[in-house]
């Protein structure tokens, strides 16, 4: 196994001429668990920094700044919720066998954006349409 590993990381998917080649799927897998990893790890950190920022101060300005520091950890905190949501639901288009190809209309994502965005779920252009419709809402 640590052949593999040893194999992989030296990996360039943007070289492979097969897309979603195993090689490029164990690529795209480890890269996600990797993520994953460390959105787990970062867990408990945000969450006894949240207890700890729930105090009430005694000055009405120093209250303010409490609060909107814990918005903001809050806020954070949901983001790095759904992405971590995100990994999850790629890793199960790996065991399904739709990873790397949009949800929205079957063609391949491509080797660079998921590079970028190993979560990807649609290709660029489907992006670019959600993201035009969820602005103009």
């Amino acid at each position: 196994m640590a052949h593999s590993n040893r194999v992989i990381s030296y990996y360039d998917p943007a070289n492979d001429n097969e897309y979603m080649s195993v090689k490029m799927q164990q690529y795209f897998r480890k890269k996600l668990y990797s993520k994953l990893e460390d959105l787990i790890e970062r867990e408990p950190k945000f969450c006894s920094a949240m207890q700890e920022d729930s105090t009430k101060e005694p000055d009405l300005l120093d209250q303010g700044v409490a609060e909107t520091l814990q918005f903001n950890n809050y806020s954070y905190h949901e983001h790095e919720l759904n992405y971590r949501h995100e990994i999850e639901a790629a890793l199960q288009r790996l065991t399904n066998g739709s990873y790397g190809y949009c949800a929205a209309t079957g063609k391949p994502i491509g080797v660079k954006r998921l590079i970028a965005a190993p979560h990807a779920m649609y290709c660029i252009d489907e992006q670019e349409k959600k993201e035009q419709h969820q602005h103009a809402e």
